[in-house]
């Protein structure tokens, strides 16, 4: 991911700017994955990424973006996302003292196994599943597993110990956090099981600090810029990711009709749950669904 995203996005700002942009990599986070918006805003971090969905109260607004069908491309996604935000939320004050870069998704996510496929939902029952977001939390607890809420770099100790017995993952995290070789059985959904939102933020003093020429060079390379690099990223790192799992001999299945069904009925439950929780943050959850949806249907055409 950083190989295919982020090192990129760093480079060009460095090459554009000269060199008097320069980005640093630290040898490991700051903060845990939802306390990284706060690190960035008082400067434990000049620039950092984390996930909507890893604080569910305080992006409630964000949920639309990891549904279940959303579709097999992450550029579509991300830059619909972006766009919505752009519409809807911008205003909101989510990200009151740091400069937004973009946000995206990580396209199609795919339910892994280390003994069995999970084709029914009678088949996650009792099965320990690793979950990051809301909606796979929901998914694994609403059709009878046990959600195991660990941060995404604890993947290979929790499945090679046998805390977990599975996860919900993209392609491109098998490979990345070397687990193809323990959850040796896919189960695709069309249009993905669900999907996550990203957000690439930086420290607000650093961002006014800089000349204008330099704020500019941020800013192309922010928005839907940033959306549509990050969606590329994603999809070709995907498709890589299930080569390699093809090519180990793993199993790859796609899910029948009759759960298509079943999960379309959960959705629904999602669905509802989002609005309310929209509602509440003071949006219309609907509009910026439906808004959301038409993004993604031409940027798909």
């Amino acid at each position: 991911m950083n190989e295919a995203i982020y090192i990129p996005w760093m480079e060009a700002i460095e090459e554009e700017s000269e060199g008097r942009i320069k980005f640093k990599r630290l040898p490991k986070a700051v903060a845990s994955p939802p306390a990284h918006l706060d690190a960035i805003r008082t400067g434990q971090a000049d620039v950092g990424f984390t996930v909507h969905g890893y604080s569910r109260k305080r992006f409630a607004a964000y949920l639309f973006a990891e549904l279940p069908f959303l579709g097999d491309s992450a550029v579509a996604t991300s830059i619909a996302l972006q766009k919505t935000h752009e519409k809807f939320l911008a205003d909101k004050g989510y990200y009151d003292g740091v400069k937004l870069i973009g946000m995206n998704t990580h396209g199609p996510g795919v339910i892994h196994h280390s003994s069995k496929h999970i084709v029914t939902p009678d088949d996650m029952n009792g099965q320990k599943m690793r979950t990051g977001g809301p909606i796979p939390l929901a998914i694994v607890e609403g059709w009878g597993g046990v959600s195991i809420r660990q941060p995404a770099p604890k993947s290979y100790e929790i499945l090679s110990s046998g805390i977990a017995d599975g996860i919900l993952f993209p392609y491109e995290s098998l490979p990345s956090f070397k687990i193809t070789d323990i959850v040796t059985y896919s189960t695709e959904m069309p249009g993905g099981w669900y999907s996550s939102s990203h957000y690439l933020i930086m420290n607000e003093a650093k961002y006014n600090a800089l000349s204008d020429e330099d704020k500019a060079i941020i800013d192309k390379h922010s928005g839907v810029a940033f959306a549509e690099r990050a969606g590329l990223g994603w999809d070709k790192i995907n498709e890589q990711g299930r080569e390699i799992v093809a090519a180990s001999g793993n199993s790859i299945q796609v899910a029948p009709a009759e759960t298509v069904k079943a999960l379309e009925e959960l959705n629904e439950s999602f669905l509802q749950d989002y609005y309310a929780g929209a509602a509440d943050a003071g949006v219309d959850g609907k509009e910026m669904f439906d808004f959301f949806k038409a993004e993604m249907t031409k940027l798909s055409n």
